[in-house]
């Protein structure tokens, strides 16, 4: 169970850390070509959708590993 907790923590602080960046840079992007607001929340959403699924992917496949 502590190990799960671990991997969910690390997984999703690393998706937190390249989701600030994401979103400098989108909002930069977004200012530089002129994208609506709809566009940049799209984007943003879709790469929240991308983190979750590959946290709950390698979660999982780190914990068959140990269990396994």
């Amino acid at each position: 169970m502590k190990k799960l907790l671990v991997l969910i923590c690390y997984n999703l602080g690393l998706w937190g850390i390249l989701g600030f960046f994401a979103t400098l840079f989108l909002g930069f992007l977004s200012c530089c070509v002129n994208l609506s607001e709809n566009i940049f929340y799209a984007f943003l959403i879709a790469f929240a959708v991308i983190g979750i699924t590959a946290t709950s992917y390698c979660v999982s496949r780190g914990c068959r590993k140990t269990n396994g």
